[in-house]
């Protein structure tokens, strides 16, 4: 009863946090934890599931919810405790195989946790949730709304998504979205070779795959343990990495003793990894504007045994008071994340088309300001971990057409697909289709 008692309270928590103050489930779930000073594995693992299924399913959870709350329907106006249980609670009892007794043990460490007082005003719709019949709740709906409620997707992005991919396309993304996501290591060749981290990483109970045309990238099909809980995390042998991350900057393709602008650097898996093509030769400006972020990058490339980076605190949507002749730039731009709705599904309730329109403003901003750095001759990437024409296809081409003296080039190793409305040279990646983020990639030349 305890495990089950702390992990509810955990995930009430962590959810609250991420309501409250709109953190990511990793940042809500790590600060909660350290709050409540729960660290039983069991305890850790159950709430961390209930955190995570939970905010993938909010919309439907939330339809329900204000189906059966009659006088209590107004769901913002709800204490952010009790809001983060009815939402749990719809989740545990309509989405997942449960007994009668489960019931009563997950309503016995809510009454723990917030106090029976909290829920007694509210207990009746318990009931009513439980009598609730999804499938009946949205039988008299739309069929867009239907789709959009049964595989928990905004709206908006299931129209966005049937649009873009059509609408079988559409459904086959927002059902990957809904299962975990795959997890990716890179051998930092910095830190040692290839074949004596594999068999490190074996040794500890790690089993890869490899990683086609990308070297030393590995998926991760079991771990004993997290991955930075290993020896070979710790010496900086291996870092965590999407795939997609990974080729960005090997199409990047940076060489030894180049002068690298990196936008947008932190937290920094990036930048380690130009570092790496570069052999840790030549110099590369990190760019970003959050001191916190910037934090993370500055704590990662000793651990990773990068010596050519050279941090930079700036907004590079406003132009850089700087002068720079650069080999390479990246630029990986803040943007709407819904290539990444199956690793943090609470970015699905975040963003919205409003938003959207402007961060492509920012990105366009970045794009202008990064290009100004760069030599004749030079590389431009522009890389995003989104999926929206928008805030890709649709910036480069501005880019290009106000930009003469840069001209699209190949992105080269070709692992996903061309781009859109004729961008052949760029490359676009899906989780349903290539196992890794939603990705898109464009790379130019200056020719003039």
């Amino acid at each position: 009863m305890r495990v089950v008692r702390d992990a509810v309270a955990l995930a009430i928590e962590a959810l609250s946090w991420m309501e409250h103050e709109g953190l990511s489930e990793r940042a809500a779930f790590a600060r909660a934890a350290k709050q409540l000073q729960i660290t039983g594995t069991d305890q850790l693992r159950i709430a961390q599931m209930l955190v995570l299924e939970t905010t993938r399913r909010r919309n439907f959870i939330d339809y329900l919810i204000e189906r059966v709350a009659g006088g209590h329907s107004n769901l913002s106006s709800m204490p952010h405790g009790l809001m983060s249980f009815l939402r749990m609670f719809c989740y545990w009892t309509k989405f997942r195989e449960m007994r009668r007794g489960d019931i009563v043990r997950i309503l016995r460490a809510a009454r723990s946790a917030l106090g029976w007082m909290d829920l007694h005003p509210i207990e009746l719709v318990f009931g009513r949730i439980l009598a609730i019949d999804p499938a009946e709740a949205v039988a008299e709906l739309t069929s867009d709304r239907t789709l959009a409620l049964t595989l928990f997707h905004p709206a908006w992005f299931a129209s966005s998504a049937g649009v873009l991919l059509g609408r079988s396309g559409a459904v086959k993304l927002m059902r990957r979205n809904l299962r975990p996501a795959l997890s990716y290591i890179r051998i930092n060749t910095l830190r040692g070779n290839e074949e004596k981290c594999l068999r490190e990483i074996e040794r500890e109970g790690i089993e890869v795959k490899p990683v086609e045309h990308l070297p030393f990238t590995f998926q991760v099909i079991s771990s004993k343990r997290p991955i930075p809980r290993t020896e070979a995390y710790r010496r900086g042998r291996v870092t965590i990495q999407d795939k997609a991350s990974i080729l960005a900057s090997v199409v990047a393709a940076p060489r030894p003793g180049d002068l690298v602008l990196d936008v947008c650097a932190a937290p920094g898996a990036k930048t380690a990894h130009l570092a790496e093509l570069m052999q840790n030769k030549g110099a590369i400006c990190s760019i970003d504007r959050s001191a916190l972020r910037m934090s993370l990058l500055r704590r990662e490339m000793p651990r990773l045994g990068v010596e050519i980076v050279h941090p930079l605190l700036a907004d590079a949507s406003k132009p850089l008071a700087m002068k720079m002749d650069a080999d390479v730039a990246v630029v990986d731009p803040p943007c709407s994340n819904t290539g990444t709705f199956w690793k943090t599904p609470s970015v699905k309730w975040r963003v919205t088309p409003e938003r959207t329109a402007r961060l492509a403003a920012t990105q366009s901003a970045m794009l202008e300001n990064a290009s100004r750095l760069v030599r004749v001759g030079g590389t431009l990437l522009y890389s995003t971990c989104t999926i929206l024409p928008e805030e890709n296809e649709q910036v480069v081409t501005r880019f290009l057409r106000l930009n003469p003296d840069f001209q699209a080039v190949d992105s080269v190793p070709k692992i996903g697909m061309p781009g859109l409305y004729g961008s052949d040279t760029s490359q676009r990646l899906y989780p349903h289709v290539h196992d890794c983020n939603g990705h898109f990639l464009s790379k130019m030349r200056r020719t003039g």
